[in-house]
């Protein structure tokens, strides 16, 4: 896990600039289709940034400052910054001497209605957080029907309707130049939006470009944003570089031509009949790249490899391992739940589902997983270590109130009752003896081992 600090102190400086005019229909979008996905604190942040870039002094703030504007602790700060950046609502550049560090945001404007309902990523996103019904009202919302233009005669009148035409001795030289000064600097346009931006490190794109015949599609026809459509949609649609590369060439001999449109088409059709007519399902996602622990490097011990398994496998494929067959609809709606709702990373997911299947008889109670999961939110974690150590202390707070329940249960029928299977990596007490002592830190390895060789065999 980074440590914040490292990368901001309060007395760095930052500096606030538009990237193009941010209009009151701009609010709108951002408060009504964005602020479900990145949360209140990423749109607080955003929407302070925009009246910073309104104040015409100082220019230069500190990050302490921001944090009393906004009663953020630096933390969460650069967590919802970084969520900005990630949705394209936001550019961070660094300026670092040896004296100071100085930090300028551009706010980028966000995706017009029309754009943000067709970008193939975003509304997908914001119809698993509202639900069909809410979405569809939204959608409607900001995307009504024009009327009907042939009952209408255009009756516009035209420019030299009303204005007088410019005298030749009108234009002058002087004029001109006047009119065109300055006319190559960087003008704060209206823009139409910020395009998604995704990292795509684990997309095999040579392996795409080898795999397409140039018989059936030159090589040419993949332009960069092409390109980027493809690497969105393969990440949406959780496609590999050969099935990718099929639905391209179907595109273009389909139609004619490979267009970003009549790709999506044929991109949508193949997972309507692959997946009986759904969406791309959130189970499905892995660890983020930037939050795995185990990236780049071979696993050592025993628990590094379960780490990288926690990482590298999707919630989707756990629950697959657990019950040997195709996961139920209810268990798949609560992942949803706890990567939507809970913004929980899949990794962390993963260690949550382990630990509930283990220490409830294998059931995924619902209830009992959105207890956790408030208190695994609130911890704000996002790694598979924290969500394993965290785990850890929960189950000991969980014991020692599960021993004075016994306790009085023993007082009162004179027996204990059986306590729950539950992961060796959770124990710290010996299995099956009796003890109220707690394990020396010899026992509590030997426990912690058995149960990642354990999880390995499962593997």
């Amino acid at each position: 896990m980074s440590v914040h600090w490292k990368e901001i102190v309060p007395v760095d400086t930052y500096e606030v600039q538009f990237s193009g005019y941010l209009h009151h229909i701009d609010r709108k979008v951002l408060t009504m289709l964005y602020q479900p996905l990145i949360g209140a604190f990423a749109y607080s942040l955003y929407m302070t940034f925009w009246c910073d870039a309104d104040m015409e002094a100082p220019k230069q703030q500190s990050h302490q400052r921001l944090m009393n504007v906004t009663q953020f602790s630096l933390k969460d700060i650069i967590s919802s910054r970084k969520k900005l950046e990630a949705i394209g609502l936001l550019k961070t550049f660094k300026r670092e001497t040896d004296e100071s560090r100085a930090y300028l945001y551009e706010l980028q404007t966000p995706l017009s209605p029309a754009e943000f309902f067709n970008d193939g990523v975003l509304n997908i996103y914001l119809y698993n957080r509202l639900g069909k019904t809410k979405y569809g009202e939204m959608r409607d919302h900001f995307i009504q029907e024009k009327t009907k233009m042939d009952e209408y005669e255009e009756i516009t009148s035209a420019f030299n309707d009303i204005f007088v035409s410019l005298h030749p001795s009108e234009m002058t030289a002087g004029t001109y130049s006047e009119i065109q000064e300055g006319s190559q600097a960087n003008l704060a346009d209206r823009k139409l939006g910020n395009p998604l931006s995704i990292a795509f490190d684990d997309f095999d794109f040579e392996l795409l470009i080898s795999s397409i015949s140039s018989f059936i599609l030159p090589k040419e026809v993949i332009t960069p944003s092409i390109r980027e459509s493809i690497l969105k949609l393969a990440y949406v649609y959780q496609m590999g570089p050969i099935e990718m590369s099929r639905q391209i060439q179907n595109a273009y001999h389909l139609h004619g031509e490979l267009t970003i449109e009549n790709l999506r088409k044929e991109v949508q059709k193949w997972y309507r009949i692959e997946n009986n007519n759904q969406l791309p399902q959130m189970a499905l996602r892995t660890q983020p790249q930037a939050l795995k622990s185990s990236a780049g490097t071979e696993p050592v011990t025993e628990e590094e490899k379960v780490i990288k398994f926690f990482e590298e496998i999707s919630p989707y494929q756990l629950l697959e391992l657990h019950s040997g067959t195709k996961p139920a609809e209810v268990d798949l709606n609560i992942v949803t739940y706890l990567m939507l709702e809970q913004k929980m990373t899949p990794g962390v997911v993963n260690v949550l589902i382990d630990y509930v299947l283990k220490t409830n008889d294998l059931r995924l109670n619902r209830s009992f997983v959105e207890k956790i999961a408030s208190h695994w939110a609130r911890k704000k974690v996002q790694s598979v270590p924290e969500a394993m150590a965290l785990a850890r202390a929960e189950q000991q707070k969980y014991k020692e109130w599960q021993e004075r329940k016994q306790t009085n249960s023993y007082k009162q029928n004179g027996k204990q009752k059986k306590g729950a299977r539950l992961p060796d990596w959770l124990k710290d007490e010996e299995s099956g003896t009796g003890k109220k002592e707690k394990n020396s830190n010899n026992d509590l390895e030997e426990q912690n081992q058995q149960w990642l060789e354990n999880l390995l065999k499962e593997m």
